[in-house]
């Protein structure tokens, strides 16, 4: 297929424990009973909007929008798996970068790093649970506080290509209230390869439209993420930095309170100066309005598509996005962003106090 793009990804992996050693017919009844599970979680989730790979002793579902469809299937997998189900899942998630193509069949199909970590989070997986990757966590997290408490922390786990993953457990609080659905970002470009595959045309098909996931979740979770994490930067309006995370407040200095700085602080002196000096001196020197840590620190903003880990003098300070601003020290830093589907990005900085440096980097 031409012109393939990236896309970010939510995919929910479910292995079937011991598939394998059951006889042909109790397999194929463990299937339908799987196929029902999926068909009545994923009822809400627009056909435009999912793939679901048949993996043979399991399935691969991979939502192209709204990232909390992976979290409700998770959930609903869970919950039925509580109330009896006889079925034995082991389950993972993820987010992260995965193409859309077409199969031999030409059907729609994705391939990528995106649905091998989630293979991959799957395989730590006790019988009957669900875990999550970081990435797929902090995203969600950043939802509400509500969603935080859904998982807990895991650990790290090294798979057999030595590669380490940090897993969130999917615990048993109950499941938050769904927000409205409202259109995917990526639905022209799905409709698009379905369409072409159904139909008997042949050709190449038309480039699909710029659609990453990355513009979902900035419009579920970035914007929260950010009034979590980031700080305002030093040039926006007062007004303004109400939607940010608390920080040195920024105020317009008070005349009265800056009238009574100039009275006393003579005397804190052992000497009074002359009263014409004392005035000369209260002319010049101007209120201070930006933050005290701005006067001591240099800011790094980052810009990532699609997103990476970022590592600052080879200390982990999180994935961009959501992260964004990250105050520094005056000094030589470096900076590196991984994303485990490319090489990584390296970059040294001089940071300098109350200057921004901006970095922009776009894995492809």
């Amino acid at each position: 297929m031409s012109g393939n793009r990236n896309f970010l990804c939510t995919v929910v992996f479910i292995d079937i424990v011991e598939f394998s050693k059951k006889p042909v017919a109790e397999q194929m009844r463990i299937k339908d009973q799987l196929n029902h599970l999926l068909a009545g979680a994923l009822r809400e989730v627009p056909v435009k909007d999912r793939i679901i790979l048949d993996t043979g002793d399991g399935a691969a579902v991979s939502f192209l929008g709204d990232p909390e469809d992976g979290l409700f299937l998770g959930l609903a997998l869970r919950d039925a798996l509580a109330a009896g189900n006889t079925l034995q899942l082991r389950t993972g998630i993820n987010l992260g970068p995965v193409r859309l193509v077409k199969d031999i069949n030409n059907q729609p199909n994705i391939i990528g790093d995106g649905i091998n970590v989630a293979q991959r989070v799957m395989g730590f997986a006790a019988v009957n649970q669900v875990l999550a990757s970081r990435s797929y966590h902090e995203v969600i997290a950043a939802l509400s506080a509500e969603h935080a408490q859904l998982f807990t922390f895991e650990g790290a786990r090294t798979d057999k290509h030595v590669r380490e993953h940090e897993i969130y457990a999917l615990g048993t609080a109950p499941a938050p209230q769904r927000a409205p659905r409202e259109k995917a970002a990526h639905a022209a470009a799905f409709e698009k390869l379905g369409s072409t595959a159904s139909t008997a045309r042949t050709g190449v098909m038309r480039r699909p439209l710029l659609a990453t996931a990355l513009a979902v979740a900035l419009i579920l979770g970035t914007a929260i993420a950010l009034r979590l994490t980031l700080r305002a930067p030093a040039d926006m309006p007062a007004e303004m930095t109400e939607n940010y995370a608390p920080r040195a407040k920024r105020t317009t200095p008070d005349p009265d309170v800056k009238s009574a700085a100039v009275k006393t602080k003579p005397e804190a002196k052992t000497e009074t100066p002359p009263a014409t000096k004392s005035v000369r001196k209260t002319e010049t020197r101007a209120p201070t309005t930006e933050p005290a840590a701005n006067a001591t620190t240099g800011t790094v903003r980052l810009n990532v598509l699609p997103w990476g880990e970022v590592y600052i003098d080879e200390r982990k300070y999180g994935v961009a996005p959501p992260l964004r601003d990250v105050a520094l020290k005056p000094g030589s830093h470096r900076i590196e962003i991984r994303n485990p589907g490319f090489a990584s990005y390296v970059q040294l900085v001089d940071v300098k106090a109350g200057e921004e440096i901006r970095i922009r980097h776009q894995f492809r």
